[in-house]
């Protein structure tokens, strides 16, 4: 099928998924966002405004999924949206069942990757770099603290932008073949390679935390209530951890939950 969407049109619609959740609501969730995203693309296919109204009204309905995915939801359904233009006989309903289709796995799939598991890689990236960039001089101001928050925001958005920029254009491009679609994304395999990535990191940031304490050892027993702050919360933690991983295979979340409950309150105690 000839493309009759212009670059520009393709570029004002992954724009506009940057602010798919400006309109969250209860009710519709990302719904009136994802209206606002497809809106460029729509008044391309539909000059009278009767069809361009009835055309938007049908993606103001009930839509979620990771907003940093959503554009390939969108170009999806442009896909669709063209075909139906052109002719092709399809429904509200398919279209409806073909986001619904993309968006799910997208939110299963996406929340997992960017949420629990680069989010806080970027936090760490932001740690390790305050601990590996040394302190200025008394005189001088640190700017660490513009740096680090610095690091952490480019640490996610190296992965988070690209998503963003292409997801409507390879969302149109295979919008015909949604499991293909979501097969090349790699998203499991990239979850799996931040997971190993951010343990790493922790363990990074633990030597280094623990080769940093000698600060205030000067202080008669200061180095070892620092290691005893450091230590104690990791191995109770880590005791809770694996005793819960034996006695509720099943049930890692709530393990995981429960080990750091334990570590907290064993932070808070000593």
């Amino acid at each position: 099928m000839r493309r009759i969407f212009p670059r520009a049109d393709i570029a004002r619609a992954a724009a506009r998924c940057f602010h798919i959740q400006a309109l969250l609501n209860p009710e519709r969730m990302q719904g009136l966002g994802f209206g606002f995203s497809i809106l460029p693309l729509l008044r391309r296919l539909y000059a009278e405004p009767a069809e361009l109204g009835a055309a938007l009204r049908r993606h103001l309905a009930y839509f979620a999924t990771h907003p940093v995915l959503a554009g390939f939801v969108v170009g999806a359904a442009a896909r669709l949206e063209e075909r139906r233009a052109a002719g092709e006989p399809i429904s509200d309903e398919t279209i409806d069942a073909t986001k619904r289709a993309l968006a799910s796995p997208l939110a299963a799939i996406g929340d997992p990757l960017f949420w629990v598991t680069l989010r806080p890689l970027a936090g760490l990236a932001g740690v390790l770099a305050l601990l590996l960039i040394p302190p200025p001089n008394a005189a001088m101001p640190d700017l660490r603290v513009l740096l680090c928050p610095l690091v952490v925001l480019l640490t996610y958005n190296a992965v988070a932008l690209p998503y963003r920029f292409t997801g409507v254009a390879r969302g149109y491009a295979d919008g015909d073949r949604p499991a293909a679609l979501l097969h090349s994304l790699q998203l499991s395999e990239r979850n799996t390679l931040f997971e190993r990535a951010g343990a790493f990191a922790f363990g990074a940031f633990l030597v280094i935390a623990g080769s940093k304490l000698d600060v205030g050892a000067s202080a008669g027993g200061g180095i070892g209530l620092q290691r005893t702050l450091v230590v104690a919360p990791l191995l109770l933690g880590g005791i809770v951890g694996i005793v819960g991983v034996r006695a509720w295979p099943g049930r890692p979340v709530e393990v995981g939950l429960a080990a750091l409950a334990a570590g907290a309150v064993m932070a808070a105690w000593v």
